[in-house]
């Protein structure tokens, strides 16, 4: 008789746990708890603290602090796009009228979640590389001769935007770049080319590269044509000329005219480019410990030069520092620091070792003058 009873009660607890929808792999269930002048309002709040809480466990208290309106902007407001799924385990009106709920709410953390690139976008272009300004000029050759269509710098340009950074700079008017000297500067290690552009166009990053394209043939007398193109490109930081990463990729394309299957071909070797930038880029502004040059001029008492040193030494988020080079009062610093240039800008004009005035940043650079 109880085998007759506990057999349906199985079968129906098997049917539930077929018919419920799993959690994605790496789902987190978090509970919390929001208030509101109405329950619609309560139950806002604690999808909000939900998000909050999942949210620290992948960005530092720090950062938080320190991007505190960034984050609540971007991330706190938009709650509910970033949560699965949720239910109401308890609510009750308070003394005051106002509604209280406890929420259990489900939270994709995968890799590729909305969340997660959300905060990537966030963490890695906003905080750390601060929305760099990047420009990229790859210079075209069919047969040897220049041409004036960009198709695989557009492409990798793409590939930029789709990353999430928003400042691409057009230098593609530049007499030194539509020529392609500049392009084989900076190819052949230049950095006072490097540093030029960086200086007249405020760019923090460069990718320069070339891309070359010719005809194959008609493929078994059909009437397409294949071309092939190799495109070749470095990263560089641009006040530095520091070489960040360097590729080069061949592909093909097909098309009922020479020109259309050349133009693939270079489109497929620069979405190849642009995905592998990216994906160098995004690890290289991951690096906690960001390398910063402070220049100061009319620095002519070393002594307080020095004293700024072991005062920076002491900065919370300061790893490094070491005085590169000191010349007719000027002063080139070099100081691996986690915040940003505007926050550590602050800290050089409140220095108590030397009256300092910030004249410029830009990229990782900041300058200084001792006033």
């Amino acid at each position: 008789m109880n085998m007759a009873k506990k057999i349906p009660v199985f079968l129906m607890l098997l049917f539930l746990s077929l018919a419920l929808p799993a959690l994605p792999a790496e789902a987190r269930e978090v509970t919390a708890r929001g208030s509101g002048d109405t329950r619609e309002a309560a139950v806002s709040d604690a999808l909000r603290n939900a998000i909050e809480q999942t949210v620290g466990t992948f960005v530092s208290s720090e950062t938080l602090v320190r991007e505190q309106l960034l984050v609540s902007d971007q991330i706190y407001a938009h709650s509910k796009g970033f949560v699965n799924g949720f239910s109401v385990i308890s609510e009750q009106v308070a003394m005051d009228g106002r509604y209280v709920v406890s929420v259990k709410a489900n939270i994709d953390t995968a890799p590729d979640s909305a969340l997660m690139r959300e905060l990537e976008k966030l963490n890695l272009i906003r905080h750390l590389l601060r929305d760099p300004r990047i420009a990229v000029t790859i210079a075209e050759y069919h047969a040897g001769a220049r041409i004036p269509d960009a198709a695989g710098e557009t492409e990798v340009i793409g590939a930029l935007i789709e990353a999430g950074f928003t400042r691409i700079v057009d230098i593609s008017r530049v007499e030194a770049v539509k020529s392609g000297k500049a392009t084989r500067a900076l190819l052949d290690g230049d950095r006072a080319a490097a540093s030029a552009l960086a200086a007249g166009y405020g760019v923090d990053y460069l990718i320069v590269g070339e891309a070359f394209r010719e005809y194959v043939g008609n493929i078994a007398g059909s009437g397409i044509f294949s071309c092939r193109a190799r495109i070749e490109a470095k990263l560089l930081k641009a006040d530095t000329g520091e070489i960040i990463a360097a590729k080069g990729f061949l592909a093909g394309g097909a098309d009922i005219s020479r020109n259309a299957a050349a133009k693939a071909a270079l489109q497929n070797a620069g979405k190849l480019l642009g995905e592998y930038m990216v994906d160098k880029l995004l690890p290289y502004a991951g690096t906690l410990d960001k390398g910063l040059q402070i220049t100061i001029t009319n620095a002519y008492n070393f002594s307080r030069l020095s004293m700024l040193e072991s005062e920076l030494r002491k900065t919370s988020g300061v790893k490094e520092i070491y005085i590169r080079e000191y010349n007719n009062g000027v002063a080139v610093i070099d100081i691996n620091y986690s915040g940003s240039p505007q926050s550590l800008a602050r800290i050089l004009e409140s220095s108590s070792a030397l009256s300092l005035t910030i004249t410029a940043i830009a990229g990782n650079s900041i300058g200084a003058s001792v006033d």
